[in-house]
């Protein structure tokens, strides 16, 4: 075998081995790229989770979630800043799940869900007041898109 035969042989193992090796490093970006997307679901689920958690075991915020909701002129002023809280908390983790779609990390599927959380709690007249009054504590971008989630009738009250 002649040393340009050994050089062409060389050439092709070196061109099956960078073809493997760029394939293998696909394979290890896309795993990973999973386990970023698995990681970033995980915690917005765990954030949705204490959100309901707080809301479900505590007493006096479910009374003040439900005054809220459907009689928010009986709402003590404690009972307000509970709600207004809670409605700054739901909307800080809607935020994050927002956030993670635009970016690509999320699937926007999952998005689905904390819209319809938000226009069912923000859309009440103390969530729109709460929204209204917290909104410069949200990425502007984020708070129109809160405005766009509201059915209409609720911004013209507004």
């Amino acid at each position: 075998m002649s040393i340009a035969e050994l050089g062409s042989i060389g050439e092709l193992v070196a061109a099956v081995a960078t073809i493997l090796t760029r394939a293998y490093l696909a394979l290890q970006i896309r795993q990973s790229n999973r386990t970023h997307q698995l990681t970033a679901v995980t915690r917005l689920s765990e954030s949705s989770e204490k959100w309901i958690g707080q809301v479900v075991q505590d007493t006096e915020v479910l009374d003040a979630y439900l005054l809220g909701l459907e009689e928010p002129e009986k709402l003590s002023r404690e009972q307000r800043a509970r709600f207004n809280l809670l409605v700054l908390q739901l909307l800080r983790g809607g935020e994050a799940g927002w956030i993670q779609v635009q970016w690509g990390v999320v699937d926007s599927d999952y998005w689905a869900g904390f819209r319809a959380v938000i226009k069912h709690v923000v859309g009440s007249t103390a969530g729109r007041r709460a929204f209204d009054q917290s909104r410069h504590f949200l990425n502007p971008k984020f708070a129109s898109e809160v405005e766009r989630i509201l059915p209409a009738s609720d911004l013209e009250g507004s």
